[in-house]
């Protein structure tokens, strides 16, 4: 289970990386659920991520409390 949720970890990623570089695609609904699924293969990681204060402010509250 945890292949099947780096995988789509990968995928949801690179589709947020091109919503970076292309301004017709949004970004954000794909790098939260990315992270939803990196903190199931990966949740130290996670946590580290999410201890920076400049990246916490721009995760909204209800994602941070379902990943701790």
């Amino acid at each position: 289970m945890r292949f099947v949720y780096f995988i789509c970890f990968l995928v949801l990623f690179i589709l947020g990386v091109i919503g970076l570089l292309l301004p017709v695609v949004p970004s954000s609904p794909f790098f939260i659920p990315s992270l939803y699924c990196l903190n199931k293969v990966f949740p130290g990681i996670v946590r580290r991520i999410l201890s920076v204060k400049f990246i916490r402010k721009y995760i909204p509250k209800k994602v941070l409390e379902r990943l701790n």
